[in-house]
């Protein structure tokens, strides 16, 4: 009988002890004003981003932020301009908070990072990152809020609603899968189980992240091979009436086809040292029944693009010395090859024309409705509405996703305060991403404008529209190569892993229809074509998994079944 009555009692205690876990506890906080790193002169950008983060979380109920002016006091003792996690440690103690946050804010070129931490003062652990990137000072403020949003999520334990997932409620059902060992590639599997990494490391079996219910057991993946894909397209280039998977790295080109779960190398063209492939493509552009392989090209400071053609059992060159960036894009079903002459100021200020085949060599056709400015890449047209209008789509200088009208006005009369009829809307999310870059020394002389000697140009990964869903509307798939250090840096784009999304337009903005869970691997490029001659369409990846550096460059080819059940 005692026993009860002292674990009744013990259970009342722990209700009532206000320091009980049952109890809603305020989180006492301080933000700390954040430092400047620029160039330029933007300290005036400081007090607002202070004043703006103090009034966010104060928001909350269950946030108790210190007064601006205790925390100023407290900062006048320390008496330095960058602080460590141990300084914030000790200011923290001082202010008798439980929670720090601090950071800095770093401006190169127009691109603005906000870089904050969060310290539990309790714990003293490693300081929690959030990261916001900006395209300019005037987009600072509004990000603040998402900002916040981070903050309160990582306080608290909310999400907000603009991240939030579906419950597992009301996630679609997905059958489980079978163990590796009970498949017909249990021996591919364990043959990729090599010491760089499992076949679990590269792409998680579990593919998609949220989605419909998809078929998630056709997905394939190759060896690794010992170097770096630069571009990737899929077509019948050798007319067997089967489709042949074409890879360019820095000097080859390399001819696949996929048997069963094997990939059979059937041609390669070894090319000179001094020659870079940027990018390939797959089309029969002169309408002879034959696909050609299209590769953008340069060497030295000139652009050097050639195209390749199957003629009497070899592939043979019929154009060289193309002075084109060259993609092809699917309008309305139908191929067409985009051409760029490249720049004196900047590789894409000039238009983008139609390149056609006309007296047995290409030529500019048509000068195409793209604002001029656009890059030839991470460009495509289509309608994603149902009223069967054509739209540009296409990934700006900030990896922001854009649609535009059709147009040939410079993208600079476009892209004005107050907007324009043109620009029809623009997302607040990065996508694309590329490692492929030219730099200046590639682009020739730069007579009227200066630029930095260490400057480099991306050329970003494609965009594809495709009616997946077979709802008689077109979607927007299209991939994100997540880096570390975001996108604050101009000049430096490392990627470590990617995503592949679903997107569509709903006349107002995007949304997303699914994506992929994060892949180890940068993708350099992907189609959604038949990759296995089985009559139906895969997301296939030009997958680079380790690149460049004190590493062995490291690339795979993989491909995905997206049929819905």
């Amino acid at each position: 009988m005692r026993k009860v009555f002292f674990l009744i009692l013990c259970l009342l205690m722990i209700h009532l002890y206000p320091g009980s876990t049952g109890a809603e506890e305020t989180k006492k906080i301080a933000v700390l004003p954040f430092s400047i790193h620029s160039s330029e002169d933007i300290d005036y950008i400081k007090g607002g981003v202070w004043d703006m983060l103090i009034s966010r979380l104060s928001a909350s109920e269950k946030m108790n932020v210190t007064d601006k002016n205790l925390v100023a006091d407290a900062l006048k003792k320390v008496q330095k301009k960058d602080l460590n996690a141990t300084d914030v440690y000790g200011l923290g103690k001082q202010l008798g908070v439980d929670f720090v946050v601090w950071g800095s804010i770093t401006k190169i070129g127009n691109s603005v990072s906000l870089d904050g931490k969060l310290l539990d003062i309790a714990t003293y652990k490693s300081p929690v990152g959030i990261f916001e990137q900006c395209e300019g000072i005037d987009e600072v403020i509004p990000r603040i809020n998402t900002f916040a949003r981070k903050i309160n999520f990582h306080l608290l334990g909310q999400v907000p609603a603009a991240f939030a997932r579906p419950s597992e409620k009301t996630l679609p059902q997905q059958p489980a899968l079978p163990a590796a060992t009970s498949t017909p590639d249990a021996k591919a599997i364990e043959a990729l189980k090599t010491p760089e990494g499992t076949f679990t490391a590269i792409i998680n079996p579990d593919f998609i992240h949220e989605a419909r219910p998809l078929d998630r057991k056709g997905f394939w993946i190759t060896r690794r091979y010992s170097t770096e894909f630069k571009g990737m397209d899929i077509g019948d280039v050798n007319k067997d009436g089967l489709n042949e998977i074409v890879v360019v790295d820095d000097n080859n080109v390399m001819i696949y086809q996929r048997k069963g779960k094997t990939l059979k190398l059937l041609h390669k063209r070894s090319g000179k040292a001094y020659v870079r492939n940027l990018a390939v493509d797959v089309a029969d552009i002169n309408r002879n029944g034959v696909k050609e392989i299209i590769v953008t090209s340069m060497i030295s400071n000139n652009l050097n693009s050639y195209v390749l053609e199957f003629q009497d059992g070899k592939f043979k060159e019929i154009a060289s010395k193309l002075r084109w960036f060259m993609r092809v894009i699917d309008i309305s079903g139908d191929p067409t090859l985009l051409g760029q002459k490249m720049g004196l100021a900047s590789p894409f200020e000039y238009p983008i024309y139609e390149i056609v085949w006309e007296d047995g060599e290409y030529v500019e056709g048509e000068k195409m409705d793209i604002p001029e400015g656009l890059s030839v890449y991470g460009l495509t047209i289509d309608s994603v509405d149902r009223d069967g209008v054509e739209r540009i789509i296409a990934l700006d200088d900030y990896d922001h996703l854009r649609i535009y009208a059709k147009t040939q006005k410079p993208i600079s009369k476009i892209h004005v305060f107050g907007g324009s009829d043109e620009s029809i809307w623009k997302g607040d999310g990065v996508f694309g991403g590329s490692s492929t870059y030219i730099k200046p020394d590639e682009q020739g002389t730069v007579t009227e404008h200066k630029v930095d000697e260490q400057a480099k140009t991306y050329l970003n990964v494609r965009i594809i529209t495709y009616d997946i869903n077979k709802d008689g509307k077109r979607e927007i798939v299209i991939v994100k190569n997540i880096s570390s250090t975001g996108r604050a840096f101009a000049n430096v784009k490392a990627f470590s892993k990617s995503e592949i999304y679903d997107l569509e337009w709903d006349g107002m903005g995007i949304s997303v229809n699914w994506k992929t869970r994060p892949i180890n691997g940068y993708v350099a490029d992907y189609q959604f074509k038949d990759i296995d001659n089985d009559g139906e369409n895969e997301i296939v990846l030009a997958l680079v998994t380790t690149s460049g550096g004190v590493t062995k460059p490291r690339s795979q080819l993989a491909a995905y079944d997206l049929k819905l059940q």
